[in-house]
């Protein structure tokens, strides 16, 4: 053979010793890859609203027991905007070791679901892909008014409850009630829920005391990961009368005189809804109250309660009284009625000339004929 031919058998023999080597390493370093895997993904917020900014967060782990280089990590969507730099520093993954790799982007899209792709490139294999669901929806939170007055009354406290729901896949966070607007008072100024949870609701209550005819807005603020959101709904007040507050009416009204006193009597029903607190009776302007009755407390009067009441006074140069009272709701508000109440003129008392009665009159006369009807019979029989 040839000086030539051994040259170039050698050149083959030492170029096959490198090939040899390196492609064992290449077979280690694949299965060592292979058994890389994604093993969680978290959200948050777990389902975006449009133009929301959140986070992806990517953990991998390494199932062997050698290490696995890492080139690059990357988070890629046509749609999705990447907020944060992909990882360009190499980097390892031990055996039984896991790595996590955290994205920033931002939902500047419709509602839909969407699925970036998530990209592992080894430094001695292959690559590792795996998309990553992302759902965007737009569902607000529900506000809805369960129980409010069908009219508010000026000054006077009255409630409105609130429930406020999640129709949402996901929970939201640091949900707050409040209620804006000018014109009237509100107790609590504000009420915080917290979490809200997909498919829940929360009741809320609120006192509010109106001074005028106004525009009511319940505004719900809530989180949906670090983004902020707020819902709001109009809810008008109108002054008017309440169809359930307490209403005391006066009957069986009687006035009398004796001595230049007047006397009235009567009785005091509740034919509202709610209760009337500290029901007074008195006499009106115009007249003068005199003991014994200067005023009748009668107390508290359930709904459809009566009572009976008694007062006194004296007038001049009047033939009506208007006789007032005066009650409070349980909020301490205090209502006054007037009922008016046709009363003797004092000359026509006065002017009265004395004698007996005419009962006792015809009780004498009987008596009389009587005692003559037997002595005429005594008279007779002798």
């Amino acid at each position: 053979m040839k000086s030539y031919q051994y040259f170039f058998i050698l050149v083959f023999m030492a170029i096959l010793a490198m090939i040899m080597p390196a492609a064992a390493i290449s077979q280690e370093s694949e299965a060592a890859a292979a058994q890389v895997t994604v093993t969680d993904i978290s959200l948050d917020p777990q389902v975006f609203i449009e133009d929301d900014t959140g986070t992806i967060s990517v953990e991998v782990t390494n199932n062997g027991v050698s290490g696995v280089a890492i080139r690059r990590a990357t988070l890629h969507d046509e749609d999705i905007i990447m907020l944060s730099n992909p990882y360009d520093t190499a980097t390892s993954v031990g055996g039984g070791n896991s790595l996590k790799f955290i994205f920033t982007v931002r939902a500047d899209v419709p509602e839909g679901i969407y699925y970036p792709t998530f990209s592992i490139d080894f430094r001695d294999a292959g690559y590792l892909r795996y998309p990553v669901k992302l759902q965007v929806q737009n569902d607000p939170l529900e506000i809805s008014i369960l129980d409010r007055p069908d009219t508010f009354s000026a000054g006077k406290k009255d409630q409105i409850e609130i429930v406020v729901g999640n129709p949402r896949d996901n929970p939201v966070n640091g949900v707050i009630v409040s209620l804006e607007g000018e014109g009237f008072d509100a107790t609590p100024s504000s009420y915080f829920i917290g979490n809200l949870d997909p498919d829940a609701s929360q009741k809320v209550t609120f006192s509010v005391t109106p001074e005028e005819s106004t525009t009511l807005t319940v505004l719900v603020e809530y989180k949906n990961g670090i983004n902020t959101h707020t819902e709001s709904r109009d809810l008008s007040v109108v002054l008017g009368e309440s169809k359930k507050q307490a209403d005391p009416i006066l009957s069986n009204i009687m006035v009398e005189s004796e001595g230049g006193m007047y006397t009235v009597t009567g009785d005091v029903t509740n034919a509202g809804l709610e209760v009337a607190n500290s029901v007074v009776i008195s006499a009106g302007e115009g007249v003068t109250p005199v003991d014994p009755y200067r005023q009748y407390v009668v107390g508290s009067l359930q709904p459809d309660d009566f009572s009976s009441f008694e007062i006194t006074f004296s007038a001049r140069d009047t033939d009506t009284v208007q006789i007032e009272t005066s009650y409070k709701d349980s909020d301490g508000n205090v209502f006054v009625t007037r009922t008016p109440a046709d009363i003797p003129s004092s000359s026509a008392t006065h002017n009265k000339e004395p004698g007996l009665p005419l009962t006792v009159i015809a009780v004498v006369v009987i008596l009389c004929a009587a005692v003559a009807g037997i002595i005429w019979y005594s008279w007779r029989g002798k």
